[in-house]
């Protein structure tokens, strides 16, 4: 039983390093544009399906497929905040529900489109990121599962050292902070909310690439990750980097351990029943702020 827990755990870490970029990036774009994503899966699926052409079609290895799915949804993101959230923006802020009904009829667009592209059918990325397994007595972890966690580790990690240090991290922060004080001091926050939104669905777009030769791609897998990063934020609090990152990894042993003793499928229950937990007895997240911002 012990050596069953260890296992699912590590199983869980390597999960919830997924769930820690997707929530970290989904926060990012809340926390500066105060826009609700809801096409945030979507980039993850554009980004896969992106990784499975190229290794159908042009190349088989998934490490050179993975730069082409990191363009690909760059460009989609930056179009999407350029023609589309940028019209809606007023005064430095999004419009919030004219925000939120283009995101979610976005995310039906692409989702339908990938539908009618590719077919209902499972697809997978030739090839894996990294061949073998380490075996510690009687665990075995697969080394392309540790490739994707450390992957996604480092990845969260350059966002949060490039927001803190780096000069237009600074600037996005300044704008997530107060957009009027931001412009008034000669920030062009619409330019920062078009490099935000990018920026979150790049790094959607990779976990999307870092992941299907692991697992398959459908069409509809955009909807699931949504709910993962709503779940992560809400639990960890929405704004708060470090509690999307602390959210994720605790949604992804979570919901690995649950499979020792809930019946086999069950364990999706456990991010919903986390975040109604998280929303009855801390509204603002585990990280959140008590008060919001006016």
């Amino acid at each position: 039983m012990l050596l069953d827990l260890l296992y699912f755990t590590l199983l869980g870490l390597m999960t919830g390093g997924l769930y820690a970029l997707l929530g970290l990036s989904l926060n990012l774009v809340f926390g500066v544009m105060r826009v609700i994503n809801v096409s945030h899966g979507e980039m993850l699926t554009l980004g896969a399906y992106t990784a499975v052409l190229m290794g159908m079609v042009f190349l088989p290895s998934p490490w050179i497929a993975i730069p082409a799915a990191i363009a690909v949804v760059t460009i989609a993101g930056f179009l999407i905040a350029r023609l589309l959230l940028a019209p809606i923006t007023r005064e430095g802020r999004v419009d919030e529900q004219r925000g939120l009904v283009l995101t979610l009829g976005l995310s039906f667009v692409i989702a339908n489109l990938i539908l009618a592209a590719f077919g209902p059918e499972y697809q997978k990325v030739p090839g894996k990121l990294a061949e073998g397994a380490y075996v510690i007595g009687d665990l075995v972890l697969e080394k392309q599962r540790l490739v994707i966690l450390v992957s996604c580790v480092v990845l969260a990690a350059a966002l949060m050292l490039f927001l803190k240090y780096a000069l237009l991290g600074r600037a996005i922060r300044a704008v997530g902070e107060n957009p009027e004080a931001a412009q008034a001091c000669g920030i062009n926050v619409r330019r920062i909310h078009v490099l935000t939104f990018t920026l979150g669905s790049a790094l959607a777009g990779i976990s999307g690439a870092l992941i299907t030769p692991a697992t398959n791609a459908a069409p509809s897998m955009g909807f699931s990750y949504t709910l993962y990063a709503f779940s992560v934020i809400i639990v960890g609090g929405l704004g708060s980097m470090w509690g999307a990152v602390f959210a994720g990894f605790l949604l992804g042993v979570a919901e690995s351990v649950s499979v020792l003793w809930l019946p086999s499928g069950y364990n999706a229950v456990v991010g919903p029943l986390l975040m109604l937990a998280t929303l009855i007895v801390r509204p603002q997240g585990l990280f959140g702020r008590t008060t919001a911002r006016a």
